[in-house]
């Protein structure tokens, strides 16, 4: 069967469409964003978080801490702004910390500090723990879904290392 240039061309436009919505998709899945409340920051839930028990909320950040005990893990993260996706967006800005309890066991070598994860779970109250000589408030998400973001890696592009003058060739060698 052969295909007239205009299908051609509309199916070209399908294939790069497609290709762009799924790119752009958020991370959690579609039956949880329908749960949450996208619009309940960390901080409201620091003030009054027996308000929100039961309460599904997306939230970003960067993980601090991994303790591995025996009913799961726990992750303290720093909370940050995420974009459309749930991926946190300004490493500058947080409106907080917060705990995310796994009844999993995730692995420390892969959450590990410093690493940034989407988290979806239930709000299930707060711990109080000391943080340096404070007591700080963290409310505890139990994990419905996670996403840890894959590390990016920067490369320093170097013209003269990569590629000397020509004139090094004379004066190191070929091998310089």
């Amino acid at each position: 069967m052969k295909m007239t240039h205009r299908a051609a061309g509309f199916f070209a436009v399908w294939i790069l469409l497609s290709g762009f919505v799924s790119g752009c998709a958020p991370v959690i899945s579609s039956s949880v964003r329908e749960q949450a409340v996208l619009n309940l920051s960390l901080s409201e839930v620091q003030d009054a978080p027996h308000h929100y028990r039961g309460k599904v909320v997306i939230w970003s950040g960067r993980i601090l801490k991994v303790e591995n005990k025996p009913g799961g893990t726990w992750l303290e993260i720093l909370e940050h702004p995420a974009d459309s996706r749930g991926k946190p967006k300004d490493l500058n800005q947080s409106r907080g910390r917060f705990l995310a309890v796994d009844s999993r066991f995730l692995d420390g070598a892969l959450f590990a500090p410093g690493r940034l994860v989407t988290v979806a779970g239930e709000i299930t109250g707060y711990e109080t723990r000391p943080m340096g000589e404070i007591t700080y408030r963290y409310p505890v998400l139990r994990v419905l879904e996670i996403y840890l973001w894959p590390e990016e890696r920067y490369y320093y592009y170097d013209p003269w290392y990569d590629y000397p003058p020509v004139w090094w060739h004379f004066y190191y060698g070929r091998d310089w």
